[in-house]
């Protein structure tokens, strides 16, 4: 029996997660959380995290319980 971890909330994102999403391996670049706002200025709308592969690749996710937590 194989146990999926996922967030519970997005507050607990780290930079340099390492995740799975759509059966592809990722590391968590930014995270945005609504109504906190980063060092340029930049408040988002909606939860939204930037992940990026060992390719270079970079996906946005909005729903961050899509995320699989990689231990």
């Amino acid at each position: 029996m194989k146990f999926i971890q996922r967030y519970k909330s997005p507050k607990v994102i780290g930079i340099g997660d390492k995740v799975r999403y759509e059966n592809n391996i990722y590391d968590v670049l930014v995270n945005y959380i609504v109504g906190e706002t980063d060092k340029t200025g930049y408040t988002p709308e909606v939860n939204r995290t930037i992940l990026i592969n060992n390719n270079g690749r970079k996906v946005v996710v909005n729903d961050y319980k899509l995320l699989e937590i990689i231990t």
